[in-house]
């Protein structure tokens, strides 16, 4: 009986088999790896593009929200500035208040302070007048004695004296000539009696002009620079002068002057 041994030869099927069956594998595996490859690329590329969409949406959200909140500053901004004018204008009207109080309170006291100085000024002249009555009164009544001794020293009569006529004598020199007519006077004088001689009323006294009750009135009642700057005002405003409180004392004195010799 015959044995078979097997054999040494190689088997070609089986190396064509396990080849393609290698290919295979190895092209299923190429497939795969490329199919994941693809896959990942998918992946990648939808993830970027989610990203950017994601990162659009947040750009903006972002700028929504920044011009929310400039818009919000804004709006905080003009509120705070208008609640700054308004308290500006409260404090503003407040002083203006104030003012207009401190103004008529000015005004009040120096109207009282004129009123004041008016009722002085005319107790002076009613108390001026009074005198100048009086001292006319008195001028009046003085008048008759002052005529009195005119008269009695108009009728006190002047004794004359009686000139001597001297001889005519021979000429002398100039020196002896006046010895001799000083020891002739002074011998005259000795010998002649003494005669009282009238005294006569000074001429000046009648012809003196005297001042009147109304020039003694009028001359302390003209302004001058003893007067106050309440007093000058005063004055002013009784005379009818316009712009008077705007003068300095001079230039409203020179005014008051100046509308006084008017009159």
């Amino acid at each position: 009986m015959s044995s078979k041994t097997p054999s040494t030869k190689p088997d070609k099927k089986a190396e064509k088999k396990a080849l393609e069956k290698a290919q295979k594998a190895a092209a299923e595996k190429a497939a795969l790896k490329a199919v994941k490859k693809a896959q990942e690329k998918a992946d990648r590329k939808a993830e970027a593009k989610f990203l950017k969409k994601a990162i659009a949406e947040d750009t903006a959200l972002a700028k929504k929200a920044a011009k929310k909140a400039e818009r919000k500053e804004a709006e905080k901004a003009a509120a705070k500035a208008k609640k700054e004018l308004k308290q500006e204008r409260a404090l503003v009207k407040k002083q203006l208040t104030k003012a207009k109080e401190i103004a008529e309170k000015l005004a009040a006291k120096e109207a009282r302070r004129a009123e004041k100085a008016v009722a002085k000024e005319r107790e002076l002249a009613a108390e001026l007048a009074a005198a100048a009555a009086d001292a006319t009164a008195k001028l009046k009544a003085a008048k008759p004695a002052v005529v009195s001794k005119k008269t009695a020293a108009a009728k006190t009569p002047v004794v004359a004296t009686e000139v001597v006529a001297k001889p005519v004598a021979a000429k002398k020199p100039a020196a002896a000539q006046t010895v001799g007519a000083k020891k002739s006077t002074a011998k005259k004088a000795a010998a002649l009696p003494s005669i009282p001689v009238a005294k006569r009323a000074p001429a000046s006294s009648a012809r003196t002009p005297r001042r009147t009750g109304t020039s003694a009135v009028r001359a302390s009642t003209e302004p001058s620079e003893s007067w106050t700057m309440v007093a000058l005002r005063s004055h002013a405003g009784a005379t009818g002068v316009t712009g008077y409180s705007r003068l300095n004392k001079a230039d409203l004195l020179a005014k008051l002057r100046g509308i006084d010799s008017l009159d």
